[in-house]
């Protein structure tokens, strides 16, 4: 499909980021994964990760209003922002137990955890991009 496709185009993988962001996206549980720990948590099926990374985008968005206008000052800013949701996610994967069938609720609701802080760090990222790219 070429460049001027009318279909969007495949999110990037991991690849394409940042050593540290690429090894939290990597770590992510699965969606199958998060659906099994939702279910065992008792607590509704969390929103596909297109849907969390889109609301992640547009709250980051909403939170950096007034960013500088030098580059430097800018990315500054943007990491300022960024780095809370990216410790978050860091986090809920680090503490994330191993799915099990007998886990208790709040082990499960870990699991949830970590898949949406991930999902939602991914959203405000490609936000904080766009912000830095963003012409004067």
């Amino acid at each position: 499909m070429g460049p001027f496709s009318p279909l969007p185009l495949p999110a990037p993988g991991a690849e394409a980021f940042h050593p540290a962001f690429a090894r939290l996206l990597r770590a992510c549980p699965s969606r199958t994964y998060a659906l099994q720990a939702a279910r065992l948590a008792l607590l509704p099926p969390p929103e596909p990760e297109e849907v969390i990374a889109r609301n992640g985008h547009a709250l980051f968005l909403k939170l950096t209003p007034g960013l500088p206008t030098l580059h430097r000052e800018r990315g500054a800013a943007l990491e300022e922002a960024f780095r809370p949701l990216l410790l978050t996610a860091t986090e809920y994967l680090e503490t994330m137990p191993p799915l099990t069938l007998d886990m208790e609720p709040a082990a499960a609701q870990r699991i949830v955890q970590a898949y949406v802080a991930v999902h939602w760090a991914r959203g405000a990222q490609a936000a904080a991009m766009s912000l830095y790219n963003a012409p004067v």
